[in-house]
């Protein structure tokens, strides 16, 4: 029982520093609801977004309406993109410098343009930083991605956190 102690503090002190050297991103979109259901009938307007999320050309995850999910990076340039045909990166990229012990925000949806004169609509994906203020304001009732849909080879940056981030005063 004393070993299995140890090796659980130990763990969670290698996983604590781990993250005290990485930056935390966290992605969110909005979920469907019956003001999005009315919006889409307008000629313009702002959808959730479901599609991939890439990290330069790796895959991250298959984001989901009402969903977040939360990120531990290493400090550097990340671009990140969320193109509508996911069998690439997109060409739009949002690009952060992720600091150690930094919080981001990035809020991922879809514009909508209707067409009148014929019954056909065209969706672009868009992925924007917001302050975590207003991240956190608008996540409420979200619910924390799948493991099944974060990438595999992204599984150890992933946290598995249940709830949207709280936000602290280093947040950008």
């Amino acid at each position: 029982m004393t070993t299995l102690f140890r090796f659980a503090l130990i763990a969670s002190i290698s996983v604590a520093c781990c993250f005290a050297q990485t930056g935390t991103v966290t992605f969110y979109t909005p979920g469907n609801s019956a003001k999005s259901a009315a919006a889409g009938l307008l000629p313009k307007s702002q959808q959730p977004f479901t599609g991939w999320l890439f990290d330069g050309p790796r895959e991250v995850a298959h984001i989901r309406p009402g969903r977040f999910m939360i990120l531990h990076l290493k400090p550097g340039a990340h671009s990140f993109t969320v193109p509508w045909h996911a069998s690439q990166p997109g060409k739009e990229p949002l690009v952060i410098n992720v600091e150690s012990g930094g919080q981001y925000c990035v809020r991922l949806y879809a514009k909508m343009t209707n067409f009148e004169a014929i019954p056909y609509g065209r969706l672009n994906s868009q992925i924007e930083e917001v302050p975590c203020q207003q991240a956190q304001r608008e996540s409420t009732h979200m619910k924390p991605i799948e493991m099944k849909r974060v990438d595999p080879a992204v599984r150890s940056e992933f946290d598995p956190a249940t709830s949207f981030p709280s936000v602290t005063p280093t947040q950008h």
